[in-house]
């Protein structure tokens, strides 16, 4: 039996990936405190056993599954990143807050636990903070970078404009998730409020 899989009570193989995902729904569905390792090996169909020997106690399988989703975000981040140094202010708005609401759009179950915690406390917070951190460093680089090119040169404070970014994608999307509004038309709305607060910094400098 490989590294990767795990045997059903069927005899079916599944890889990690299989067991991960019934975890994150039961996780998101239940909140970690109610959440049952019994309920994640149902959802797997597999046995509670086999689960325990692949992927350890339910804390072990929670913090391994939010860190699947932060590292699945992070290369969101840094593959939709590269391109950005030198597109026109526009497109580099949508292109910085493109990651977040495409990783809520296709992971919301993995969006609610790593930037939502659950609804019976929140067991991620470190690990957020260090995702918020790393993708505020990300877009700081990428800002740099177009500003060598674009200008203008916002000197130290380009830190807390990537940090203003990050916290206007986050609350919109997340005012979106609560009020139903799509999330496209809130990535929009969002990378505009960007734009043109980087407009009237541009014409201050």
């Amino acid at each position: 039996m490989s590294a990767q899989s795990a045997t059903s009570l069927s005899g079916r193989r599944f890889e990690e990936d299989h067991l991960l995902d019934a975890a994150l729904r039961i996780f998101h569905a239940e909140g970690y405190t109610s959440a049952q390792i019994a309920d994640i090996a149902q959802q797997a169909g597999t046995t509670k056993p086999t689960l325990y020997a692949r992927l350890g106690n339910k804390e072990q399988i929670y913090l391994r599954v939010v860190q699947r989703e932060a590292e699945a975000f992070r290369k969101s981040v840094a593959d939709a990143y590269k391109k950005g140094d030198r597109l026109p202010l526009p497109a580099l708005a949508e292109v910085g807050m493109e990651p977040l609401f495409r990783f809520a759009a296709e992971r919301a179950e993995g969006f609610g636990l790593l930037f939502r915690g659950d609804k019976t406390g929140d067991r991620t917070a470190a690990l957020r903070r260090e995702v918020v951190a790393d993708v505020t460093e990300q877009l700081t680089a990428l800002i740099k970078r177009r500003q060598d090119v674009f200008g203008p040169d916002f000197g130290p404070q380009v830190s807390l404009l990537a940090a203003a970014c990050v916290g206007v994608a986050r609350q919109v999307c997340e005012h979106a998730i609560d009020s139903g509004t799509d999330l496209g038309v809130a990535q929009h709305l969002a990378a505009r409020f960007v734009e043109n607060a980087f407009r009237n910094l541009h014409s201050a400098a």
